[in-house]
């Protein structure tokens, strides 16, 4: 399990008041609202970041499945 760890942050006032807001009407209150904001914008960094490898190695998928039926040819 994940320990808590508190943290102080200033904010704009309408930047707060929609925290706090969203807050209100979520699980977790206004930190559960921005721990999930903070896990969304990491996965969208991460999806970013493979998009880019693949568009960097296009032939990865094609030459995998090549390697997998030659090894499987040569295995029997």
């Amino acid at each position: 399990m994940n320990q808590r760890e508190r943290l102080t942050i200033s904010l704009d006032q309408p930047v707060a008041a929609r925290v706090r807001q969203c807050g209100a009407r979520t699980r977790g209150g206004a930190s559960g609202y921005l721990e999930r904001l903070v896990r969304a914008d990491a996965l969208r960094e991460a999806a970013d970041s493979m998009a880019r490898w693949y568009a960097a190695n296009p032939t990865y998928a094609e030459d995998s499945l090549a390697e997998t039926a030659a090894a499987l040819d040569e295995a029997g």
